[in-house]
């Protein structure tokens, strides 16, 4: 993603810096606009600006600021530029690039840990059950976010944009699945034999059908992770 500077989608003029291994979003709120936020993804804001931690109905979650699913809890705040105009960054939580995604006339399929923020005309339904057991990581939950405006994603690396032409199908490494257009049909399969499923990242694949558009991570966690281990100060030795 390059430097956005000034980019403004959905009535929010938003941009960005260190793009893309450090990406910190900025956006710029007039009186009475507000954004939502993963919870923690704040680095600096005006105080002219009010924070919230609530659910709205019809709103950014449907009835409810914390929804449990699969043991995790997804939190998010509102902020308001309550007093006048101001700025607020953010940051994800790993070291990667952000990505705006227009939400109009299709829905997405957003890993938990990848959304940063959101007009609240955004829906994030944390309910939805349709990706049950895409991933076997309890930080991968899908979210299905719908509604009409914008939408911030994060990722671990580089974010790949993929448009899948129709009938073009996909296999796709789960661990580096940031975002995909919910009309894309999909499946999730193992591949290799059950050492390769438990010990490696590939052992869990998504087949993907267009058309429709996909984002990629260029890294994934659990592979950085497994590749810190010999490194870790080990008390049996």
């Amino acid at each position: 993603m390059a430097n956005l500077q000034g980019t403004t989608l959905g009535g929010i003029k938003f941009w960005s810096y260190g793009a893309p291994s450090f990406t910190t979003l900025v956006q710029y709120l007039e009186a009475g606009q507000s954004t939502v936020t993963e919870t923690g993804a704040m680095m600096w804001m005006h105080p002219t600006i009010e924070i919230k931690t609530a659910g709205r109905k019809g709103g950014v979650l449907k009835g409810l600021a914390t929804s449990v699913l699969g043991g995790e809890s997804f939190f998010v705040n509102t902020y308001t530029a309550t007093h006048g105009p101001g700025e607020i960054g953010c940051v994800g939580a790993s070291l990667g690039d952000v990505q705006p995604l227009n939400v109009q006339n299709t829905g997405y399929l957003v890993r938990s840990g990848a959304f940063l923020a959101s007009e609240p005309t955004i829906n994030l339904d944390t309910k939805w059950q349709g990706a049950k057991g895409f991933f076997g990581m309890r930080d991968a939950i899908m979210l299905h976010a719908t509604g009409q405006g914008t939408m911030f994603i994060s990722s671990f690396g580089a974010i790949i944009e993929r448009d899948l032409l129709d009938g073009e199908v996909l296999l796709v490494d789960n661990g580096h699945v940031v975002a995909f257009e919910d009309r894309i049909p999909y499946d999730v399969r193992k591949v290799g034999g059950l050492k390769s499923t438990l010990l490696s990242g590939e052992g869990l694949v998504v087949e993907m059908r267009g058309p429709g558009r996909i984002y990629l991570q260029s890294r994934q966690m659990a592979q950085f992770a497994a590749a810190l281990v010999p490194y870790l100060p080990n008390n049996n030795r």
